[in-house]
């Protein structure tokens, strides 16, 4: 069964909170807060805060483990190495205290800085990592591509943000480099991915980075049970509320551990104890962990886990609730998948548990496989009895408090940390979502949706818009249009629970039409067989009877033929006497019906007359009325024709004075193109005089530049001639004695 890394989350409805988004190449400003970050937040405002320790230890390091373990199998290239290296990172994670993992930038880029540098500092392993496959060989050969050719830079930046779902600061706070930097080497690598892939930035590229990174399933290492949650683990002995004796720890859940203990008032009575990791020393506390207790007691059903007892141990609070010997349906469905008729006898009563749930006003916020413990009964027909458990995130209709495991999250419930406008309120319906989907996937686990890389954020978002996909097999195909509408994105359009009870018949309903075809042959058969029987001997009898009426109707013929040739004769001198007396008839009718045909005619003509005067009448009428409306038009013609004469004097006046304008728009036109003549003229002289300044500038340039070498030509010699004077003097001088008086020296240059 494909696992989900993602365990529940609680946290009270938020408002509307804009994802960043990558669109050709650029990032938007604005994110939300991680998932985890904005439950913890959200437990804090509500006046929780005492659950806080759990959520960002254990419930923090179990949201992300599975993203955690592939980033770290990533780094290490194996496996093996790479759950080493998580169970340093579990270990460092339960030393650090919770304000350390909330501060900023969050928890979940904490945890990567951890992972990040644990990873530096292990050994890396030599076999080939599991990469999730394509779906054809074209989106393979993409995969690959992105895996191979991206430098190991580029993939680590492509892989936070799109596999692991880190914001830019949470990036640039793994990497430890400035988020201007990450920004841009992020631009950089999707401009790289996207021309390695022929594809534009958007979403199919952001779809295919994030397979690109994911592993196939889920890394094997510890169970989330093994995660730490709480305090050490009462041992076998200890005894809570002087009464029950702790046998073994049996399970472990987002606020506190399940214990099979011995009632030792009652000797051979087996309970379950629940206790809650934190002590609640304040009044408010005390009234937050009762939460659950609350729940319990006011939903009474066989399928819903009851309350026997509760107090308070070291300051903890712990209860009691039956103890049930069976498995979880999560375990059931490991070995294989239900059948439609087991299924049926278990989900019915969950639907039943769960109107149950609602009749008392609560959601319960948490079903799935993992909360239906299918418990073994040694009496009745039905051996296994399934019921509900875990109503730790339960909730009133009236609180705004969604809650919940992500993979079974109704839309509206993904809706609240999804980047939707509009989040729509969440009601008992979400309970129906839940138990709807785990039914599919209790019929079809292999087709249960997984979270790719553990990347919760955006299976989030994908389950606020979209529906789950329903069942495939050919068995299980006429199912489709009842799971459409029991997952339906629109709560409106699901059944309610009490609904969903009688509408869950439909999964034997093949069977049940197999029994009731069945049931109707087993009676009809013998039904048949008596009634051929019958029919049988009424046949027999029928035909001796038939043979007699045969011979009697024979004599009855030949009596009823003489008699017919006495009639023949009869009936022609009959017909003869009846013809006479038909024309006799005929002709008196022709002479009535001259005289009555003419009165009609007349009356009719008189009628039509009448009609023809009314209908002159009412056209002079007409007349008169259409020539008043005519003498009214020919006087409103007169008057349009004089104000028609009036506007066209108007206008000769208007065209008179636009000729003018047009005149004076002409000539001043010609002014003006006379001076852009002048001016161009002007411009040309201009720049020629420009050309032979420039020209004349350059050669006084030139001039100036041969005058100065010429003096520094000049100064070099007489600096040469001055010292070869000197030293023909000096040798002067040495030779013959005083030296003479020097000659005038040259004039220097100016």
């Amino acid at each position: 069964m494909p696992s989900s890394s993602a365990g529940t989350v609680i946290a009270p409805a938020s408002g509307p909170s804009p994802l960043l988004s990558l669109e050709g190449g650029a990032l938007s400003s604005a994110e939300p807060l991680p998932l985890l970050t904005r439950a913890a937040r959200s437990i804090a405002a509500s006046g929780r805060a005492h659950t806080i320790v759990d959520v960002l230890h254990g419930r923090a390091l179990r949201h992300y483990a599975e993203g955690l373990r592939q980033y770290l199998a990533v780094r290490l290239g194996g496996l093996d190495e790479a759950e080493r290296a998580f169970e340093k990172l579990r270990a460092v994670v339960a030393a650090q205290a919770s304000d350390e993992l909330v501060a900023p930038p969050g928890i979940r880029a904490r945890l990567y800085g951890l992972a990040r540098r644990i990873a530096s500092q292990s050994d890396r392993g030599e076999g080939a990592l599991p990469w999730r496959p394509g779906r054809d060989t074209r989106r393979a050969a993409r995969l690959e591509a992105l895996r191979e050719c991206l430098g190991p830079a580029q993939a680590e930046l492509l892989e936070l943000r799109h596999a692991r779902e880190l914001r830019p600061n949470e990036i640039a706070f793994v990497v430890e480099q400035p988020v201007e930097e990450v920004l841009e080497a992020l631009h950089g690598a999707t401009r790289r991915a996207a021309e390695l892939v022929h594809f534009q930035p958007g979403d199919r590229l952001r779809e295919l980075l994030l397979e690109a990174f994911a592993l196939e399933g889920a890394v094997p290492g510890t169970r989330d049970e093994d995660v730490p949650l709480g305090p050490e683990p009462l041992p076998p002995g200890a005894v809570v509320g002087e009464r029950y004796r702790v046998q073994a720890r049996v399970g472990t859940g987002a606020f506190g551990d399940v214990y099979r203990a011995e009632d030792e008032e009652v000797p051979g009575h087996v309970v379950a104890v629940k206790l809650l990791h934190q002590p609640s020393y304040s009044r408010e506390a005390r009234e937050s962990a009762l939460r659950e207790l609350r729940h319990l007691a006011s939903v009474f059903h066989p399928s819903v886990v009851s309350l026997k007892d509760h107090g308070w141990h070291e300051g903890r609070l712990w209860f009691v609730m039956p103890w049930y010997e069976g498995e979880t349906l999560e375990s059931r469905l490991m070995r294989e998948p239900l059948s439609r008729a087991e299924a049926r006898r278990i989900f019915e009563a969950l639907a039943r548990a769960l109107a149950a749930v609602h009749g008392a006003g609560l959601r319960h916020q948490d079903v799935k496989p993992e909360n239906v413990f299918l418990a073994e009964v040694p009496v009745g027909e039905e051996k296994i009895l399934p019921v509900l458990i875990d109503l730790g995130v339960a909730a009133t209709e009236a609180e705004m408090l969604v809650a919940g495991t992500p993979t079974y999250f109704a839309p509206e419930v993904a809706a609240q940390f999804a980047s939707v406008e509009n989040k729509p309120r969440v009601t008992s319906k979400a309970d129906v979502f839940a138990l709807a989907l785990a039914l599919r996937n209790a019929l079809e686990p292999e087709t249960q949706e997984d979270v790719p890389a553990g990347a919760v954020e955006s299976f989030i978002e994908r389950r606020a818009r979209e529906l789950p996909p329903l069942p495939e097999s050919r068995s299980l195909r006429f199912l489709a249009p009842h799971f459409k509408r029991w997952m339906s994105l629109d709560p409106d359009e699901r059944p309610t629970s009490e609904e969903l009870v009688q509408e869950l018949a439909v999964l034997t309903r093949p069977e049940d039409r197999r029994r009731r075809r069945w049931r109707l042959l087993r009676w009809l058969i013998p039904a048949v067989l008596v009634l051929g029987v019958v029919a049988g001997s009424i046949v027999m009898h029928f035909r001796a009877r038939a043979a007699r009426n045969r011979l009697e109707a024979r004599a009855a013929q030949l009596e009823v033929a003489a008699v017919r040739e006495d009639l023949e004769a009869t009936t022609a001198e009959r017909q003869r006497v009846e013809e006479d007396a038909e024309r006799i008839r005929a002709n008196l009718q022709r002479a009535q019906l001259g005289r009555a045909q003419l009165e009609s005619e007349l009356a009719t003509t008189r009628a039509t007359l009448r009609r023809e005067r009314e209908r002159l009448a009412e056209r002079e009428a007409e007349l008169e009325e259409k020539a008043r409306a005519l003498e009214e038009a020919r006087a409103s013609v007169q008057e349009r024709d004089a104000e028609l004469a009036g506007e066209r004097a108007r206008v000769g006046a208007l065209e008179a004075e636009v000729a003018r304008e047009r005149a004076e728009v002409a000539e001043s036109r010609a002014r003006v193109d006379a001076l852009e003549d002048a001016i161009s003229a002007k411009e040309a002289e201009v720049a020629a005089e420009r050309a032979r300044r420039a020209a004349a500038d350059a050669r006084a340039a030139s001039f100036e530049e041969q005058l100065q070498a010429a003096i520094r030509g000049r100064n070099e010699a007489e600096r040469a001639l001055r010292r070869e004077r000197e030293r023909a003097e000096a040798a002067s001088a040495a030779a013959s004695g005083p030296a003479p008086t020097p000659e005038e020296p040259l004039p220097s240059a100016p």
